[in-house]
């Protein structure tokens, strides 16, 4: 008589096929796979892929930049972060689109693709969070693991909507806030230097003093479209407001361009 604890034919056929499937996905070029550069593994960085989605390509330019390529593709490039927000709340860096997503409504689920996006993510905390984000945080663990930022705070070079708007996620709900920094529009191949304080945005979306931030990201989206993107950012820090006051006062500091880099404008 069989074991009664060995599987059914059928289902180890099955479990071979899957086998020689995801062999195949990772040897095959141009597939979905994760791509990212050694250099950027080595200093921390790790990519989380969107379920059945191709993923995007991310490397380590000669200049110190991060290249992110979006092909009709998604995914996001984290890194665990330490920072006291209390003295260091301003987030400054540098980015530039080449190649741009077609602008689209950030609001609006399936037509959200954007050129480079920059995440900051605060850890969940069950006594503030709503009803909705309790609702919603085990299948948020689930996918991403316990560590998941509660509350999120993004940055966008992308979007059909006016600089500066404020857009609600239409994935996160109240617990993730959009800030148009760049339109989809803005100028090609130009180096933009941004600063953001990150603990008046998170009292202006949550009403609520912001604890520290436990995650950074980046992130391209080109799958809703089907387009291509090209984008490139630098110089990421956490500062405190009067470094990047005196940056933004005489134009150096942290997100300063090189003489040999393109043109960088902050207005």
């Amino acid at each position: 008589m069989r074991d009664c604890y060995e599987k059914p034919a059928a289902e180890r056929w099955a479990a071979k096929l899957a086998a020689v499937l995801v062999l195949l996905l990772t040897l095959a070029p141009g597939m979905a796979r994760a791509v990212i550069a050694p250099e950027l593994e080595a200093e921390g960085w790790r990519e989380l892929p969107n379920p059945n989605k191709k993923e995007n390509v991310f490397s380590l330019t000669p200049e110190g930049a991060i290249e992110v390529i979006s092909d009709d593709s998604v995914s996001t490039l984290h890194q665990p972060i330490e920072v006291d927000i209390d003295e260091r709340p301003v987030l400054t860096w540098r980015w530039r689109v080449d190649e741009p997503a077609p602008a689209t409504d950030l609001s609006v689920k399936g037509q959200d693709d954007c050129s480079l996006a920059v995440y900051v993510g605060f850890p969940f905390d069950p006594e503030q969070a709503s009803f909705f984000e309790r609702l919603k945080r085990p299948l948020v663990e689930s996918w991403v693991g316990d560590d998941a930022p509660g509350r999120v705070l993004r940055y966008v070079f992308c979007g059909s909507h006016e600089r500066a708007e404020v857009v609600e996620s239409p994935y996160l709900g109240s617990a993730g806030v959009i800030k148009v920094l760049r339109p989809a529009d803005s100028r090609a191949a130009v180096w933009f230097e941004e600063q953001v304080d990150l603990a008046a945005d998170y009292r202006d979306a949550f009403g609520e003093e912001p604890p520290n931030p436990t995650q950074l990201a980046i992130q391209a989206d080109t799958d809703n479209t089907h387009s291509k993107s090209r984008a490139y950012i630098a110089d990421i820090a956490f500062v405190p407001r009067e470094a990047a006051a005196a940056a933004a006062q005489n134009g150096s500091g942290p997100g300063a361009p090189q003489e040999s880099r393109p043109e960088l404008e902050s207005d």
